[in-house]
């Protein structure tokens, strides 16, 4: 995929905007001890702010960095990073590792990031009793063609019949084929963060339609500050909450964010039990250590409902959610930092 900055001139539909915002800054706290010279002060720092174009989305890079010019160096490599874990967890273009898994139905020497991806989605499908289920993309694939009934493509929706082997993937059933949509965003937004805390800089927010990451050295109480967007605004309220963070990542799962009726009912969200989307929710938010975990937490939750998710979600630890039904009624875990 293209690594291609977006000129804020450049139109874009509503269904790319971002899901989920930043509205405040970073405190910068270490900075001076990351890149080895005695702390500066805040006027000799540059917040350097990039706006790219990955994964048919919106990325947002926010660093704090000694100069400008080495703020833009290190998003270059970051985003670099990110298109090569791109070209491993699409399923869309051709060449790409999981298109030939899913055109062949067995991948060997599959690449290192892609098993531990489908491991972690592997386990989760379990933990989560198979609410989380990377084997829907046939029924994502049918609902974009514009079918309504997908009951024919439940005996290949079953995530256990993907197996893993050393480093060989394949599946149980012809005809089978994953999504990492649920999880692999945030894999890949986890990996642009990595290459900023290698190359020192730890205050730092990147973006992804929807899927962030806060890193930052914060002291004193300041944090970055999180919008949550309202999946269904009107009257000029565009947000439906707001909360803080540090060090923590963040995503925002939605019925309006990839949508195949103008109703919502069938979106690209999928409960494999049923082979529709789920209808209760709107959105769902969770908070959590790594991007990659809180991604296919939302994805989770927007499967079990509200009860059911906030139940499984106080369970796992370091972990918080806040979920809005269709009716625009919000729950939330009792952690979660929620301000308004």
């Amino acid at each position: 995929m293209s690594d291609t900055s977006i000129n804020p001139q450049t139109k874009i539909s509503r269904r790319d905007f971002l899901k989920i915002t930043a509205i405040a800054g970073l405190a910068v706290v270490g900075l001076g001890t990351a890149v080895g010279r005695k702390f500066p002060s805040l006027r000799e720092l540059a917040r350097v702010s990039e706006t790219h174009y990955l994964m048919g989305t919106i990325v947002n890079f926010n660093i704090i960095a000694i100069d400008e010019d080495q703020g833009r160096e290190a998003i270059r490599k970051t985003v670099t990073e990110m298109e090569r874990l791109i070209a491993i967890f699409d399923h869309r273009p051709s060449g790409t590792a999981l298109r030939k898994l899913n055109q062949d139905g067995v991948l060997n020497d599959a690449p290192i990031e892609l098993l531990e991806t489908i491991k972690q989605s592997l386990d989760l499908g379990s933990l989560s009793q198979g609410a989380f289920d990377i084997t829907v993309l046939p029924i994502v694939e049918a609902f974009k063609a514009g079918l309504s009934d997908t009951t024919h493509l439940k005996n290949i929706v079953d995530f256990r019949q993907v197996l893993v082997t050393g480093s060989t993937i394949h599946f149980a059933r012809p005809g089978m084929s994953i999504t990492l949509d649920g999880i692999a965003k945030g894999r890949i937004v986890d990996g642009g963060v990595g290459v900023l805390k290698n190359m020192g800089f730890y205050n730092v927010l990147v973006e992804a339609g929807g899927d962030m990451m806060a890193a930052s050295s914060v002291t004193e109480g300041q944090s970055w500050n999180i919008a949550i967007s309202n999946p269904r605004p009107s009257d000029g309220q565009q947000f439906i909450a707001s909360f803080s963070v540090k060090d923590k990542a963040v995503t925002t799962s939605g019925d309006y964010l990839n949508y195949f009726s103008s109703d919502y009912s069938r979106h690209h969200i999928i409960d494999p039990r049923t082979s529709q989307s789920p209808s209760e929710l709107a959105s769902a938010t969770v908070i959590a250590p790594s991007a990659s975990e809180a991604d296919a937490l939302s994805t989770t939750l927007m499967v079990m409902g509200a009860q059911k998710g906030l139940d499984f979600i106080q369970q796992l630890p370091d972990v918080q959610a806040l979920v809005v039904t269709r009716d625009l009624v919000i729950y939330k875990t009792a952690d979660f930092p929620i301000t308004y």
